[in-house]
């Protein structure tokens, strides 16, 4: 049946493109508030008859993912508005707010209900049990499964955050509700205030929920480093053309889930013309585009494997690098060896985790000391990188 309904949403339809993501965001989320108000107001009125808190904050816990359903609808529409003057990347990362909303949403929720677990525990009441809360119970637990793998699947389709921490939410109330009904099932067995245990049991798990999903999705708006298996892409597609001989430095920028932007030095012949070596570059950043919907920026860097004297010295850099303690790699070397007018650039990759800038200020007099020493006509010019970039 889920997968029906995913081909019947999906189906012959660009899921990047922005209105597509709003369509489907606004679909779950409507679906979402009219089975979560469902659940809240059944829950809520059986947690009164029956006097159980643990209940009755499972239920408030829907009526949280009634307020996330509503906040999802407006995320997916503000995001999927088009850019404009003030925001000429477009406004995709209004999602990640949304989702961060939804998990501050989901902790204060969970608070709340800890102090009232804590308070049943002090003063136990009676919980009564009827055939009738279980049932409803159990249907609870189904329409959960139900959201749960409608929001992962289209979520991993569409690449949301936001659906799917919807999922990952409903994951939780599936768990959640299903301790509520053992705590029934023991409370009536005997005096000791199960329900209030179970209620401060439930309340840590949606504080924990709130706090995983936060981190979930402030990750993307401190940008943080993007998945390998996309870097791997878009390096692969730019060395499957045979003049391209290397590639490093690249950054990739999200501007939400439907848009991206990544700049990365490639390195070409030399002898390349203007208009060869633009054409080249043009044609590789139109098939990114195309192929993995990323807008590429390619700066070029010309490769002589021709010139013996240049190979010869760049070996002779690449000994004194690899010798050197925290200095990883090397990139962007270029030398003109005019007598009048010897020039050595170069850049250096530096592990981060273990020098402090200091210490790369140091390791990079200390090369250069190496590289005048043994190159004494030359100007020396190093850059120190950390190795933080991708490639």
């Amino acid at each position: 049946m889920i997968n029906m309904i995913i081909r019947k949403i999906t189906q012959g339809r660009d899921l990047q493109l922005a209105r597509e993501r709003e369509r489907i965001g606004s679909l779950t989320g409507f679906m979402g508030i009219l089975m979560n108000f469902f659940l809240f107001a059944v829950k809520g009125l059986l947690g009164m008859a029956t006097g159980s808190i643990s209940l009755i904050a499972d239920a408030f816990n829907n009526l949280t993912d009634t307020a996330s359903s509503v906040i999802t609808i407006i995320g997916f529409k503000m995001a999927g508005k088009e850019p404009d003057q003030e925001h000429p990347y477009g406004h995709g990362r209004i999602e990640y707010l949304t989702g961060l909303t939804i998990s501050i949403l989901v902790i204060v929720v969970g608070y709340q209900f800890v102090v009232s677990s804590i308070d049943r525990i002090k003063n136990p009441a009676k919980v009564t049990v009827t055939t009738v809360a279980l049932v409803i119970i159990f249907l609870s637990i189904s329409v959960k499964i139900f959201i749960h793998l409608l929001n992962k699947r289209l979520g991993e389709k569409i690449m949301s955050g936001t659906l799917l921490a919807t999922a990952q939410d409903a994951l939780g109330d599936i768990l959640t509700t299903s301790v509520v009904l053992l705590g029934l099932f023991v409370s009536r067995l005997t005096t000791f205030p199960v329900d209030g245990f179970v209620g401060v049991a439930i309340a840590l798990y949606i504080i924990y929920s709130g706090i995983r999903l936060s981190l979930e999705t402030i990750g993307p708006l401190l940008g943080e480093k993007p998945e390998d298996d996309l870097a791997n892409a878009i390096k692969e597609k730019i060395l499957s053309y045979p003049l391209i001989t290397g590639v490093h430095d690249l950054h990739i920028h999200s501007y939400g889930p439907s848009t991206t932007m990544a700049t990365i030095d490639a390195e070409i012949p030399y002898d390349l013309t203007l208009v060869e070596a633009h054409n080249l570059v043009d044609r590789i950043e139109r098939h990114v585009r195309e192929d993995l919907g990323i807008q590429l920026v390619i700066h070029m860097d010309p490769f002589n494997d021709k010139d013996e004297r240049y190979l010869e010295v760049k070996r002779i850099v690449g000994e004194m690098v690899e010798e050197m303690d925290h200095v990883l790699s090397f990139h962007d070397f270029r030398y003109t060896g005019r007598s009048e007018k010897e020039l050595l650039i170069l850049e250096i990759v530096v592990d981060s985790k273990h020098t402090t800038e200091k210490e790369r200020e140091e390791i990079r007099k200390t090369l250069e000391a190496k590289l005048k020493d043994r190159f004494r006509t030359a100007k020396i010019l190093i850059t120190v990188d950390l190795d933080v970039a991708i490639l």
